[in-house]
């Protein structure tokens, strides 16, 4: 754990002109197959997945999901369900197409399958949220009723406009959604805001003229992470700013029925820029036990790189890294 605090600031493995962002890390259970002993899945096409034994010393492998690179397809999230002829099952985002308008429109959240933990996936036809037109970031945690699917998708009915979270029961195999989408927490902070005049012709919004020249002030939370505390409490993670500019880790905390955001400000993030330490814009986690696993910049202009720092909880039972600015 502490050759891992050592080495923030400084990816696990360098590729300095591949872009890592949106890692999310796995372990191989006892009695399953894989060539290594850690995996981490990263966005782009086909999903280039790296292995390691040892956390630290990292190996790419190729790409894990056969993808013929004709739309955007954003942040996997890998599960291991024991008992499916192909266990490992991997929800993402695909888009209608690439570019800032195709590459923007019809995100659905889609089901791919493997036999092993580095691929190939193969889409396997089920798509999750056939009725919302922007839906990204799946995580997947255990609920008390079964899976839970929590992820990110828009909340335009009123300002504050922006990208925001939302839940959802699964079913068992993780193919079907076996609830309606329950809101959970809409960006409101200053530190989270994407675009102040952000032009988005693609996506309808009562009242909005893009056609006239209208813009919106749209903000964002996603990237989320479930997690229930070693003191009985939900707790969810989230990213929010904008991934190419100010970047962080957020930290929600339920209480009596509702989320409230305990980072209304960047310096009560979980993680947020240390332009001292050559991190930049760090975000979009992923927990595998007492795991973070991340993405940064060293330089704000320098492709995304994935980082892991041990998470830990303090005497409030909050969540933290061990590191210092």
């Amino acid at each position: 754990m502490e050759a891992l605090v050592e080495r923030f600031g400084t990816p696990l493995c360098p590729e300095p002109d591949v872009d890592q962002g949106d890692p999310y890390l796995v372990s191989v259970p006892p009695g399953a197959d894989g060539a290594f002993r850690y995996f981490v899945y990263v966005s782009g096409t086909g999903f280039p997945v790296y292995g390691s034994d040892d956390l630290l010393r990292w190996t790419r492998l190729g790409d894990s999901l056969l993808d013929d690179g004709r739309a955007w397809c954003w942040a996997p999230c890998v599960r291991y369900v024991p008992g499916l002829p192909r266990p490992w099952v991997m929800l993402y985002s695909r888009a209608r197409g690439t570019g800032e308008v195709d590459g923007h429109r019809e995100h659905r959240l889609r089901r791919a399958d493997s036999e092993r933990p580095e691929g190939p996936f193969v889409d396997s036809g089920e798509v999750l949220t056939p009725d919302i037109d922007f839906a990204i970031d799946a995580d997947v945690s255990d609920g008390p009723g079964g899976p839970l699917l929590t992820f990110a998708a828009d909340y335009i009915g009123d300002e504050p406009y922006g990208t925001g979270l939302w839940e959802a029961d699964l079913s068992p195999d993780l193919r079907r959604r076996t609830s309606a989408p329950r809101p959970v927490a809409r960006s409101r902070s200053d530190w989270q805001l994407y675009d102040p005049a952000r032009s988005m012709p693609w996506k309808p919004i009562p009242g909005v003229d893009w056609a006239a020249g209208s813009t919106v002030r749209w903000y964002t939370m996603e990237g989320p992470v479930a997690l229930v505390s070693p003191g009985g409490r939900r707790t969810l993670l989230y990213s929010g700013g904008n991934f190419a500019g100010f970047y962080g880790v957020g930290v929600l905390r339920e209480r009596d029925g509702r989320w409230v955001d305990l980072s209304p400000t960047p310096d009560r993030c979980l993680l947020a820029p240390m332009p001292g330490r050559g991190v930049h814009g760090p975000g979009h986690c992923s927990v595998l036990e007492d795991l973070l696993c991340f993405h940064f910049r060293t330089d704000p202009d320098r492709p995304r790189q994935f980082g892991i720092l041990p998470l830990r909880w303090d005497a409030d039972d909050l969540p933290y890294c061990p590191v210092e600015p």
